[in-house]
C-alpha cells in the first residue's frame, strides 16, 4: 500500500516498495535516488555512515573506565570541594572526579585496576571520610545531622552557662568585683569553654588543619583561627590579669554551628527529591515458582521471572503485564499527574504503585537496570558536573580565603595602635564575617534544587552544563515525526464514493486490513465503528506495496492505493490527492465506495508549547526529513515559518551548526533514530523517552514525561535557576562589601559576626529552595504559562 497514486516504475532505493511520491536524495557518489518516504532515506543516510565507518580505519580502543561512587564525610566549602578533587587528580588512573557540595557526593572516572580501597585511603589523607552509598542514601546525613545536633547542644548549653558566669562583669561599673572573685569565674568559664573548643569546634579545626596541610586554606580556616586566636587571649587574660572572651567564644560558635545546622537540613531538601527515588522500590517482591508465590528480595530478580504485583505495593522491576488489569501511580517517574491503565502486554515501570488489582509481571529487566535505576543515574551525574557559573564561584571563594587572613592581620595592627582592647575582635570578627560560605553555596545548591525539581515534572537531566545552555536559548528546532506529531496514522475523514454509507464503509475496510501490520491497516481497525455488521470475509490475498484484497459476500472488494483499486473500479480516482497527506481508497468491480484520509496528528499540546516558546523570545524551526507538503501543512497548523524539509540526518546537523556560527544558542528537541547526529551537535539536546534509545544516549535531557509541555517547564526551570544563581552571587558580593568595612571598623562584634555569617548563608539556600516550589497562575513565566519573561542573553 502507498499513501497516494501507484507508478509502477518507481521504487524505493531502501525497502523496495513502490515511491509514487519520492523523496530524492543524492549520495555521496553523486547518485540521485529515490525514497518512499523519509524515514527510508534517514535509513539509508544512515546505514551508508555506518558502512563509511566500518570501510574506515578502526581507531584504537581507548582506555576502559570505571566509575565509583562515595559520600564524602566533612565537606562543607568549595575549597573542600577543590581539596578532594585536587588529592584525586594527582593519583595515577583517575581520569575525572567531580564533588558535589550539596549533596556530599563524589564521582570518579578512574581505570579499572584502580581498586576502590585506595580511593578512599586518597580521600582519607585529604582529611575526609569515604563512604560507598548505602541502600538508603539519607542515612549518611541523618547521621551527620544528629551528631551536628549534639555539638550544637554543647555549645548552647555552655554559651548560656558561660553568660551567666560573665553577668557579673558585665553590671560592675565601679570596679566592686574582687579580683579573686573575677578570677574564678573566668576559671569556671575557661572549663565551661573546652568542651566547646575540643568537641563541638573539632570538625572546623581539623577541616582547617587538613587544608593548611595541603596548602589550600578552606572556608573552616578563617573561623578556626579566629577562635583558636580568642580563647589563646582568654588563657593569657584569666592568669596574667586583662580582657577574657569566652562570652564571645561560645557564643559565635553557637551561632555558626547552628547556621551550619539549618542549612545541612535545608541543603537535604535539594536532594531528597532525587533520594526519593531510590525509595520507591519495594524491600519485597513476590515472585511466582509454579503455583506458589514466595517472597524473594528484589535483588535476586533476573529477567524472565514471574512476579506478582497486589494492589497497594510498588513494581519491584521493569517488567511486562502478563495477566490481569489495572492501574499505576507513575507520578515521581514520568511527572504524570493521572493513574496510568495497564493491561496484558503493557510495560511497568519499576517502582510504580499498583492502585487497583493484582497482575502478574514478567520480570524485563535485572535490578540496577531499571528505568528508575537510569533516572536515578543520570541525575546524580548531572548534578555532579559543573557548568562555568560553578567553576567561576568556587575560584573566587578559594582565593577569598586568603585575602581574608591578610585583611584580619592588617586590621588588627591599625587597631593596636588606634585602640589596643579593640585590636583582637576585630581581628576575630574580620575572619568570621567575611567567610564565603555563601557564595560557594550559590551554585551547587541551585543547581541540584534545579535537577530534582525537573525530575518532578518527568524530565531527566543527564548532564549539569545543560541547564546553562538550556537557561540561554534561543532558537528552539523541532523534529517533526514523534515529536511535535504522534507519529503515528490517524484516520481523519471518511469521503463515501459509492452505494455505502460512512459506517459500512468503515466498518468493511477494517475487516479487510484486519490481519496486516502496515500502518494505515493499524488505523483503520482503530477506527471501526462498533455494532456495524459486515458480511463473511474470505478469500484474503494481500499484495505487497499496493493492498488488499477480498470477498465480502459475494462481491470483489479491495482496498489499498487507488492504482491498485483503479484496476476493478473500471475508472480514475474521483477523489483530488493531496500530496501532504496519504490516502487510501475502496473499489468492487465496476464501482468506488469510499477514499479514506489519513494524517499524522498533531500532539495535543504542541501549538501551546510553540506558542508559549514565542512569547519567551524563543525563535521556532521546523527541521524535518519528510515531504514538503508535509511538512508545510505542520508548520501552518502551528504557525511555524521557518520551516525546513527533507533534511537528511547530516544535514540538521549541518543547519543546526550553522545557526550556532552566527551566535544562536540551540536547543534541539527529536525522537527518533535519524536525530541522534544533529542532537549531538547542538549546544542543549531534548530527546523524547518515547523515541529511540540512541537518540536519547546524545541527549543532555530525556524528557520522560507524556506531555510536551514539560520542555517548556524545563526551559522556565533553567531560566529561574540562572537568575536565583545570579541573585545568590549578587547577595554575597553585596554581603561581603558591606561587613567587611563594619568588621575592620569596630562596629560588629565576633559573636554579631558569627550570625550574619550565618544568616547569609541560610538566605542563600533557602532562595534556591524555591526551586522545588511548583509555580502555578500568574507567577509563571509564558513557558509554563503565565507572563513572559526576559528574552534571553
Amino acid at each position: 500500500m502507498t499513501d497516494s497514486a501507484h507508478s509502477a516504475d518507481r521504487r524505493c532505493a531502501h525497502c523496495g516498495q513502490p515511491a509514487p511520491n519520492p523523496v530524492i536524495r543524492v549520495g555521496a557518489d553523486g547518485a540521485s535516488r529515490a525514497f518512499c518516504c523519509a524515514g527510508c532515506a534517514g535509513l539509508h543516510d544512515l546505514a551508508g555512515a555506518a558502512a563509511a565507518a566500518a570501510a574506515a580505519p578502526a581507531p584504537p580502543a581507548g582506555p576502559v573506565r570505571t566509575e565509583t561512587v562515595f559520600d564524602v564525610e566533612g565537606v562543607s566549602c568549595a575549597a573542600c570541594v577543590t581539596r578532594v578533587e585536587s588529592a584525586l587528580a594527582r593519583l595515577p588512573g583517575v581520569e575525572e572526579s567531580s564533588l558535589n557540595l550539596a549533596s556530599r557526593r563524589v564521582r570518579i572516572r578512574h581505570s579499572p585496576d584502580l581498586p576502590r580501597e585506595t580511593l578512599a585511603a586518597v580521600i582519607a589523607r585529604a582529611g575526609y571520610r569515604a563512604r560507598v552509598p548505602g541502600r538508603d542514601p539519607r542515612a549518611l546525613r541523618r547521621a551527620e545531622e544528629r551528631r551536628a545536633l549534639w555539638r550544637l547542644s554543647v555549645a548552647g548549653l555552655a554559651m548560656m552557662q558561660v553568660m551567666m558566669l560573665a553577668f557579673p562583669s558585665y553590671v560592675d561599673e565601679g570596679g566592686s568585683l574582687e579580683w579573686d572573685q573575677a578570677r574564678l569565674l573566668n576559671i569556671a568559664s575557661l572549663l565551661l569553654t573546652v568542651p566547646v573548643l575540643l568537641f563541638s569546634s573539632g570538625p572546623i579545626f581539623r577541616a582547617a588543619w587538613h587544608g593548611l596541610a595541603a596548602r589550600a586554606p578552606g572556608m573552616d580556616f578563617p573561623v578556626a583561627l579566629g577562635i583558636a586566636v580568642s580563647f589563646a587571649a582568654s588563657v593569657y587574660g584569666t592568669w596574667a590579669g586583662g580582657e577574657v572572651y569566652y562570652d564571645s567564644i561560645t557564643m559565635f560558635v553557637f551561632f555558626i554551628l547552628c547556621g551550619r545546622y539549618f542549612e545541612a537540613r535545608a541543603l537535604s531538601g535539594t536532594v531528597d527529591a532525587a533520594d526519593s527515588l531510590a525509595q520507591l522500590l519495594p524491600r519485597r517482591a513476590w515472585k511466582l515458582s509454579g503455583d506458589e508465590r514466595v517472597e524473594t528480595d528484589p535483588a535476586a530478580l533476573v529477567p524472565g521471572d514471574l512476579v506478582s504485583i497486589p494492589a497497594g505495593e510498588s513494581a519491584p522491576a521493569d517488567a511486562s503485564v502478563v495477566s490481569g488489569a489495572t492501574e499505576f501511580d507513575e507520578s515521581l517517574l514520568t511527572g504524570e499527574t493521572y493513574p496510568v491503565q495497564k493491561r496484558a502486554g503493557d510495560k511497568v515501570l519499576a517502582g510504580s504503585i499498583n492502585l487497583a488489582s493484582p497482575v502478574t509481571t514478567r520480570v524485563d529487566r535485572a535490578p540496577g537496570e531499571a528505568t528508575l535505576d537510569l533516572i536515578r543515574r543520570q541525575m546524580e551525574r548531572a548534578a555532579s558536573q559543573k557548568p562555568r557559573w560553578a567553576i567561576l564561584a568556587d575560584r573566587i571563594a578559594t582565593h577569598f580565603v586568603v585575602v581574608v587572613v591578610l585583611l584580619a592581620a592588617l586590621g588588627a595592627v591599625a587597631w593596636y595602635f588606634i585602640d589596643p582592647s579593640k585590636a583582637l575582635w576585630v581581628a576575630v570578627a574580620t575572619l568570621v564575617v567575611t567567610c564565603p560560605c555563601a557564595l560557594s553555596l550559590a551554585t551547587p545548591v541551585a543547581l541540584t534544587a534545579c535537577v530534582n525539581a525537573l525530575s518532578r515534572h518527568g524530565v531527566m537531566v543527564t548532564s549539569g552544563r545543560a541547564i546553562e545552555a538550556l537557561a540561554s536559548a534561543t532558537h528552539l528546532v523541532f523534529d517533526k515525526t514523534g515529536t511535535l506529531t504522534t507519529g503515528r496514522m490517524h484516520l481523519r475523514a471518511v469521503e463515501v464514493l459509492g452505494d455505502l454509507d460512512r459506517a459500512a464503509c468503515l466498518a468493511m475496510a477494517a475487516s479487510l486490513e484486519s490481519a496486516l501490520s502496515h500502518p494505515i491497516a493499524h488505523a483503520l481497525v482503530k477506527a471501526r465503528p462498533d455494532g456495524v455488521a459486515v458480511p463473511a470475509i474470505t478469500d484474503i490475498r494481500a499484495v505487497a506495496g499496493a493492498g488488499v484484497e477480498a470477498r465480502a459476500g459475494d462481491r470483489l472488494i479491495r482496498v489499498g492505493s487507488p492504482a491498485f483499486c483503479a484496476e476493478i473500479a473500471g475508472s480514475g480516482f474521483p477523489s483530488p490527492v493531496d500530496s501532504s497527506e496519504p490516502v487510501a481508497a475502496m473499489a468492487a468491480l465496476g464501482r468506488w465506495l469510499a477514499a479514506f484520509h489519513f494524517e499524522d496528528a498533531l500532539r495535543p499540546e504542541s501549538r501551546e508549547l510553540v506558542s508559549r516558546a514565542r512569547a519567551a523570545g524563543c525563535e521556532v524551526v521546523l527541521l524535518s526529513g519528510d515531504r514538503a507538503p508535509v511538512v508545510d501543512r505542520v508548520g501552518a497548523e502551528l504557525g511555524i515559518a521557518h520551516r525546513i524539509a527533507g533534511a537528511s540526518p547530516e544535514e540538521k546537523a549541518r543547519r543546526v551548526e550553522a545557526m550556532a556560527a552566527d551566535g544562536a544558542v540551540v536547543a534541539m528537541i527529536g525522537d527518533g533514530i535519524n536525530d541522534a547526529p544533529v542532537l549531538a551537535r547542538a549546544q542543549v539536546s531534548i530527546a523524547l523517552a518515547s523515541g529511540a534509545a540512541l537518540a536519547q544516549s546524545q541527549a543532555d535531557l530525556v524528557v520522560a514525561n507524556p506531555s510536551l509541555l514539560a520542555i517548556g517547564e524545563a526551559i522556565e526551570l533553567a531560566r529561574r535557576t540562572r537568575r536565583i544563581i545570579r541573585q545568590n552571587i549578587g547577595w554575597s558580593i553585596a554581603y561581603n562589601a558591606v561587613t567587611l568595612p563594619l568588621a575592620l571598623g569596630g562596629f560588629l562584634t565576633p559573636w554579631l559576626a558569627s550570625l550574619g555569617m550565618s544568616l547569609s548563608s541560610l538566605l542563600v539556600v533557602a532562595n534556591a529552595l524555591r526551586l522545588l516550589r511548583r509555580r502555578t497562575g500568574r507567577q509563571q513565566g509564558p513557558l509554563a504559562g503565565g507572563e513572559p519573561s526576559a528574552v534571553p542573553t
